[in-house]
C-alpha cells in the first residue's frame, strides 16, 4: 500500500510540473502578443488602447504622449513629425516569467530619429516643412529600451509599468524656433551718402537700407520697394531676393539731380507684408557762375559710343557683346561732373568712352571704352594693351598689395580679369579689375572697382555673345 501512495504522489506531482510549465509556455506566448498591440498602440500614441492593456491609468503618461502644448501650432506639428519616425522591435528571448505563468517580463528596443542632432546647426525654421526636411535628413537615431513587466489578471494578461512610455517622448513639450511675420525682424529705414544734414542737396541717386535683425538674419528674404513723393507713386521694383543677411536695400536714380520734396521709401514682402517705411527731404542748389569758366581745352563732351541706358544693359558697337551691369550699378549721364572729375582733359578717352557707371552699394564704379588701335581681339595683344593701361594707374597714396588674375568664357573666345589689390593711405583696401574684351570687329577696355569686396564673379556673368 505504502508503495502504491509512493507512485500516486509521483504521478500527480509531475502532473502539476506539466501544467506549470503548460501555463507558463501560454503565458509568455500571451506577453508576446500583449507587447506587439502594446507597441502599436505606443506607436499610434492611442491612449486608451494603452490604458485597456495596463493594470493601471496613467494621466500623465497620457498628457505626454499626446505631444499638445499651448504654445505654437508649429510646435505641435514638430513633436508629431519626430514622433513618426518612432520604430520598435521586440526581443522575443529576453522572455522571463514565473514558474506559474503568473508574472513576467520582456524587453522591447525603440528607436526614433535623434532630432536634436537634426537641427542642432539650423537657427531658425521657416515652417514645419523646413523642419520636416530635417528631420529626414538625419541618419542619427536615439535607442531606448524598455523592459515591459506584465502579469495575470484573471483570464487576461496587463502591463504594469505603462509609465515607463514616457521615457520614448523626451521632447513632448520641447518648443522649437519657428519663424514669425517678416516685420518682427526689421529695424527702422536708414538712408545712405546723405549730404544735407538728414537730407541730400543735388542728388541723382537716393539709397536706404532696412536693417533686417536677430533671427531674421538667417531667413531668406523676398522683397520689393515702392518710392512715393506726395502720395504719387514714382517707382515700383520687381520682387528680388536680397543678397545679404543684415539688410534690405532699395534705390530711386533719375538721369537728372531729384526735383525737391519728400520722398517716401515703402518695404514689402513678396505677398504684401509691410517691413517698413521712411522719409527724406531733397533740395538742390541754383550756381549760375560769372563768368561762365570755358573748358581748358577742346571740346568737354564724350564721343559717339557713349550711352547711358537706365536699366544698365549695354551692348558693345561693333561687336557681338552684351553686358548686363549688376543691379546695384547705376550709369551715369554725359554731363555728370564725375566725367569730368575722374577723366579731365583726356579727351581721347572721352571720344571713346561707352558708359561711366557707379555701384551704390559699394561706392565702386566701372567704365569702358573703345581701343581703336586694336581692330580684332588677340589675346597677345589684349595683354599687352592690358599691362599698358595697368602700368599707368597709380593713385596717391596707393600701395599695390599684389594682382591676381581669372579667366571667363564668353562665346568663343576666352578673356582674363587681372585685379590689383590695392591699399589707399595705408587703411582702405580697394579691389581694381581690368579686362579687355571684343570679336573680330572691334576690342574694349573694361574698368570695374570696388572699395570692400571683389565682384569679379558677379560682373562677368553679365557678359554674353549675341
Amino acid at each position: 500500500m505504502k508503495g502504491t501512495r509512493k507512485v500516486l504522489s509521483l504521478t500527480l506531482s509531475l502532473a502539476m510540473l506539466v501544467s506549470s510549465t503548460s501555463c507558463s509556455a501560454k503565458f509568455g506566448e500571451s506577453v508576446n502578443g500583449k507587447t506587439k498591440k502594446l507597441c502599436d498602440a505606443i506607436l499610434d500614441r492611442d491612449y486608451k488602447k494603452i490604458e485597456k492593456m495596463a493594470s493601471d491609468k496613467d494621466k500623465d503618461l497620457e498628457n505626454i504622449i499626446s505631444l499638445s502644448t499651448d504654445g505654437l501650432e508649429e510646435d505641435n506639428e514638430a513633436r508629431e513629425i519626430i514622433a513618426s519616425t518612432l520604430e520598435f522591435e521586440i526581443d522575443e528571448d529576453s522572455f522571463e516569467g514565473d514558474f506559474l505563468g503568473r508574472e513576467g517580463s520582456i524587453d522591447v528596443t525603440f528607436t526614433y530619429v535623434d532630432y536634436e542632432k537634426a537641427i542642432e546647426d539650423i537657427a531658425i525654421f521657416e515652417d514645419t516643412d523646413a523642419f520636416a526636411a530635417a528631420i529626414e535628413d538625419c541618419d542619427d537615431k536615439v535607442e531606448t529600451t524598455i523592459t515591459f513587466e506584465f502579469e495575470k489578471d484573471g483570464s487576461d494578461v496587463v502591463c504594469t509599468n505603462i509609465g515607463d512610455i514616457a521615457d520614448l517622448f523626451p521632447y513632448s513639450s520641447e518648443e522649437f524656433n519657428f519663424a514669425l511675420s517678416r516685420d518682427n525682424y526689421t529695424g527702422s529705414v536708414e538712408f545712405l551718402n546723405l549730404n544735407n544734414g538728414n537730407g541730400y542737396i543735388d542728388a541723382y541717386t537716393i539709397t536706404c537700407n532696412l536693417p533686417i535683425e536677430g533671427d531674421g538674419q538667417s531667413l531668406t528674404w523676398n522683397y520689393y520697394w515702392t518710392v512715393e513723393s506726395y502720395d504719387v507713386n514714382l517707382y515700383t521694383s520687381d520682387v528680388i531676393e536680397s543678397d545679404t543677411d543684415a539688410f534690405l536695400t532699395a534705390f530711386y536714380s533719375e538721369d537728372d539731380i531729384i526735383p525737391d520734396g519728400t520722398y517716401v521709401f515703402t518695404f514689402y514682402t513678396e505677398d504684401d507684408v509691410l517691413l517698413g517705411s521712411g522719409s527724406v527731404e531733397v533740395t538742390h542748389t541754383e550756381v549760375t557762375p560769372t563768368p561762365t569758366p570755358a573748358p581748358s581745352s577742346g571740346d568737354s563732351g564724350v564721343g559717339p559710343y557713349f550711352v547711358s541706358p537706365y536699366d544698365g544693359v549695354i551692348a558693345l558697337p561693333d561687336t557681338g557683346l552684351v553686358l548686363d551691369l549688376p543691379v546695384t550699378y547705376v550709369c551715369l549721364d554725359s554731363d555728370s561732373s564725375s566725367i569730368q572729375t575722374v577723366f579731365g582733359d583726356n579727351q581721347n578717352i572721352r571720344d571713346n568712352l561707352v558708359f561711366f557707371a557707379v555701384d551704390i552699394t559699394t561706392m565702386g564704379g566701372a567704365f569702358c571704352v573703345r581701343l581703336p588701335n586694336l581692330s580684332s581681339y588677340d589675346p597677345d595683344q589684349a595683354q599687352t594693351a592690358l599691362n599698358n593701361a595697368m602700368s599707368s594707374f597709380a593713385p596717391d597714396g596707393a600701395t599695390i598689395n599684389g594682382t591676381y588674375s581669372q579667366d571667363f568664357v564668353v562665346g568663343d573666345y576666352t578673356y582674363t580679369v587681372t585685379t590689383m589689390e590695392v591699399t589707399q593711405d595705408g587703411t582702405t583696401t580697394s579691389y581694381c579689375n581690368f579686362v579687355i574684351v571684343g570679336d573680330e570687329d572691334a576690342c574694349y577696355l573694361i574698368y570695374f572697382f570696388s572699395d570692400n569686396t571683389n565682384n569679379v564673379e558677379e560682373f562677368m556673368s553679365g557678359l554674353t555673345m549675341a
